[in-house]
């Protein structure tokens, strides 16, 4: 190496070019961006401390708001915004069996009031009047078919029965006068016996047959003795019997001879024998007489009831007739029910396929709202709502919460109902409407924005109570408070050195209203204000605007009111 190279190696060139930052810097990237950040900070902190040091003697009050207390009503509502609509909606439509028909007529228009039953159109019916025209021939066809056949059968049962009758009463005839007909039918006779021929012959028969039968049984008695008289070869003894024997014949012959039945003409038991003989055939031909007619009364019967009932159903409208007389009625499309037409879809030619009317009662209003979810718990039906709108102004509407959904939308929100109080309330269907619903309110307490009350370390509340000065110069006093209810910007206080009139300062925060006069810092809030002479709070002197109101002013937060 020359001596010349050594001496630039030994001068600041060699030292660069040995100790090159570059170098370092290459070789500790890690460490070279942390010194940086640190020194940037350093240099952060050292700025902005001499901008403090410059500007803190600069700090002034641009404003100081206030209250003033006075009894009022606190109240805790829920705001929401809804659309206002008919609480009473129908639709008037046309029925399936129409939907094809043409309008011939229509007698409303949208804003007209109507009435239930008012006709709103009506539909062409020529076709439907044919069918019915042909559908009452046939059901009067069918009926005076079925009243014939009725008729028939009555007729038939009346003159089959009449001749069963007839030949009824012939055999009852028989049977109780055994063809005796020109004797009396009925008489008392000498031994007291009453009633018809064939109970007079039954009578005299039993009383004569046992004094015949005696007779008989004894002859019968004595031919047995005079026949073992004879096979006994005794003709002492055949000869008595026999005697005995023609004796008691003889007496049965008188007998026999001697029976009559004189009320009837009768004489001679044989002859009494033969008529009651003929008793046993006249019951059974009585007998079989009733049965006849027994059977055609059931049997005529059944095809009389059965003429009837078919007369009773072709009598009956038939189902199509029935149908096509409701379809008939369904061309004439009348209201509903009482309100203003709000919607009209019905032209003379077109059909009506849809909604031909809308009827809605615009004095019974509603207002459909949505309540947020996390509001929906504090809310339950019955309270008492304030409506407004752009149609009504700054009238306020009284309403009720009438509905509130069990389940909540896509959205997580809930639909609800509130029910208009009163007719003429101003409000218009399908306009936008706000509410406010009461949750409770408290009359006649002093309120101030939540952010005027303090809080001590001890949790004793205070207010800020102006005592003297105008404007940023004013000043104030702690006052000892007790608070009560409260909504999402006012609160409820009182106590003993409360007064009405009084004004309070909106903020116990003692920074609010300070600024700068000199540069714009963002986040100084460094505090003029001092409490002195025994608690007065005083406003850093002059500097700013005043915005600070006195009695009845209160500044931009002056004045309680609702959520």
């Amino acid at each position: 190496m020359s001596e010349q190279d050594k001496a630039v190696r030994r001068g600041p060139l060699g030292w660069l070019a040995r100790h090159n930052p570059l170098h370092w810097v290459k070789r500790h990237k890690k460490l070279t961006i942390f010194l940086v950040i640190v020194l940037l900070i350093i240099a952060f902190v050292v700025n902005f401390l001499g901008r403090t040091a410059a500007a803190s003697a600069a700090l002034t009050y641009q404003f100081v708001r206030t209250t003033t207390l006075q009894k009022t009503s606190l109240t805790d509502s829920v705001s929401v915004t809804g659309t206002v609509a008919s609480g009473s909606t129908a639709s008037v439509t046309a029925s399936d069996s129409v939907k094809t028909y043409k309008v011939t007529a229509v007698n409303v228009a949208v804003g007209d009031t109507v009435h239930k039953g008012d006709v709103i159109a009506t539909l062409d019916t020529s076709d439907v009047e044919k069918q019915i025209e042909n559908a009452q021939q046939s059901y009067s066809d069918s009926v005076e078919e079925a009243q014939t056949n009725y008729n028939n059968s009555v007729e038939d049962q009346a003159t089959n029965l009449a001749q069963l009758q007839e030949d009824l009463d012939k055999a009852q005839e028989d049977y109780d006068t055994l063809g005796l007909t020109d004797y009396y039918a009925s008489m008392e006779n000498t031994a007291g016996a009453t009633g018809t021929n064939r109970e007079l012959v039954e009578y005299y028969y039993g009383l004569y047959a046992e004094e015949i039968a005696g007779l008989q049984n004894t002859i019968a008695n004595l031919q047995i003795q005079l026949t073992q008289a004879q096979n006994d070869g005794n003709a002492d003894r055949q000869k008595e019997v026999q005697g005995q024997l023609d004796d008691y014949k003889n007496k049965l012959s008188i007998a026999m001879g001697q029976c009559s039945i004189p009320e009837l003409g009768l004489q001679g038991f044989e002859t009494i024998s033969q008529y009651y003989n003929s008793i046993e055939e006249l019951r059974e031909k009585l007998k079989e007489a009733q049965q006849k007619y027994d059977n055609a009364v059931t049997s005529n019967a059944r095809s009389v009831d059965s003429a009837e009932t078919k007369l009773e159903q072709a009598s009956r409208t038939s189902d199509t007739l029935t149908d096509l007389q409701s379809t008939l009625e369904d061309c004439t499309l009348t209201a509903t029910m009482d309100g203003t037409i709000t919607e009209l879809n019905a032209t003379v030619g077109s059909v009506c396929s849809g909604t031909v009317a809308t009827i809605q009662d615009v004095n019974d209003l509603t207002v459909e709202v949505t309540i947020p979810a996390n509001s929906v718990g504090k809310l339950s039906t019955g309270m008492q709502c304030n409506i407004t709108s752009d149609a009504t102004g700054d009238a306020e509407i009284s309403g009720t919460l009438t509905r509130i959904d069990p389940v909540a939308n896509s959205e997580g929100n809930f639909g609800a109902t509130v029910t208009v109080n009163g007719e003429d309330s101003g409000l218009l269907i399908g306009i936008s409407a706000e509410v406010e619903i009461i949750i409770n309110q408290k009359d006649n307490v002093f309120t101030v924005p939540r952010d005027a009350v303090g809080t001590h370390e001890d949790g004793t509340s205070y207010v800020l109570r102006k005592t003297g000065g105008e404007g940023v110069d004013m000043t104030f006093e702690e006052v000892t408070v007790t608070t009560g209810d409260a909504n999402d910007y006012y609160i409820e206080i009182s106590g003993d050195d409360l007064a009405e009139g009084d004004v309070i300062r909106s903020s116990a925060d003692l920074t609010q209203g300070i600024e700068t006069t000199t540069q714009d810092f963002p986040g100084m809030m460094d505090s003029q204000v001092v409490i002195a002479d025994g608690g007065a709070a005083a406003a850093a002197p002059a500097g700013g605007g005043d915005m600070g109101g006195g009695p009845g002013g209160g500044g931009p937060d002056g004045g309680p009111g609702g959520m």
